[in-house]
């Protein structure tokens, strides 16, 4: 019968110290001067973990968190590259609003300049002959996509 301290016995089991502490309030454990009887921790817990368990356990532990790092670097890479890439979208959108922009322009100057809009009967228009009352935004969307 050997006395140990709760740490100790924490240490030994592999169980947390409040783990150990709510089996002694549970009455799992009896506790004599801050102490615990190791037989009564085999009964309850099985064999204690030995140095090289928690060896390996430490040595798995720190591959897994090299591997958190390394994925952790890799996402904020990731994101530096979508943020720089948002950043290049909005860039590509600005110019064609301007090119649409410019492109509107000039067709309303071009069908203003050829042939007044009151002159034109109905039969005269071609299908493909873009129509006033469409921005060419909208002629680009639709076709596109219809």
């Amino acid at each position: 019968m050997s006395l140990i301290s709760i740490s100790e016995a924490s240490e030994l089991t592999g169980k947390s110290i409040p783990t150990i502490y709510r089996h002694i309030k549970d009455g799992n454990l009896t506790q004599t001067d801050n102490k615990i009887d190791t037989t009564e921790l085999l009964r309850l817990f099985g064999s204690f973990k030995s140095s090289t368990d928690y060896l390996r356990e430490n040595e798995q532990l720190r591959r897994s968190n090299a591997d958190l790092k390394q994925d952790k670097e890799k996402l904020y890479q990731i994101n530096d590259l979508l943020r720089r890439s948002n950043a290049d979208l909005k860039q590509d959108k600005e110019k064609l609003y301007r090119i649409i922009a410019s492109q509107e322009k000039w067709l309303s100057t071009q069908t203003v300049q050829s042939k007044p809009a009151d002159t034109i009967a109905p039969h005269e228009t071609a299908p493909n002959e873009p129509i006033m009352d469409e921005s060419l935004t909208q002629r680009l969307v639709r076709k596109l996509f219809f």
